[in-house]
């Protein structure tokens, strides 16, 4: 299923799943700053993002055992983007509900041409899952399977989640530019 990671890896995780506290450490320092840029990116709050990151090695030593013999960077995506959506949702609990009803709670009235929108900016516009969509596909680089399997939706909905938030991020930043 997952790739197969290099032997020196193997051994740690080995280790890990024997519960080696340092061994563990080693997991985290390989792939920690990796997934707390993509949560910051989904959570748009760097407190939030750490929170997150810090619940998914808790959350990952808790269940190393479970980890088979692949390379745990998938495997530990799926537990970060998890977390991360969950830690949005419940700090806009209540702005995921007007959105859900289609009232965006913060109407930006867009008088102008000048009232564009940079891109961090518009990703704050986009709805956390569209979020999750872009960082893993466009900044983490994973092929749309291995991001639609992170998230733990269907291929299809990822497909549609990330042409929905193109649109909208061209929309609000004014770009042209149509590759998609």
């Amino acid at each position: 299923m997952g790739m197969l990671m290099d032997p020196a890896l193997g051994r740690v995780i080995e280790r890990c799943r024997d519960g080696d506290r340092d061994a563990f450490e080693e997991v985290v320092d390989r792939y920690g700053l990796q997934l707390l840029r993509t949560a910051r990116l989904i959570l748009r709050d760097e407190a939030l993002a750490e929170d997150a990151i810090q619940e998914t090695f808790l959350k990952a030593w808790q269940r190393i055992r479970s980890l088979r013999d692949e390379d745990p960077g998938p495997w530990l995506t799926r537990i970060a983007m998890n977390e991360s959506i969950s830690s949005y949702r419940r700090r806009h609990r209540f702005q995921a509900l007007t959105e859900r009803f289609g009232r965006l709670s913060t109407a930006k009235v867009q008088s102008s041409s000048e009232a564009r929108l940079d891109l961090a900016q518009a990703l704050d516009q986009l709805t956390v899952e569209q979020r999750a969509a872009v960082a893993l596909h466009y900044y983490r680089d994973l092929s749309v399977e291995d991001a639609a399997s992170a998230l733990r939706i269907p291929v299809d909905t990822l497909k549609s989640r990330l042409k929905t938030a193109l649109r909208r991020l061209r929309d609000l930043t004014g770009s042209e530019d149509t590759t998609a």
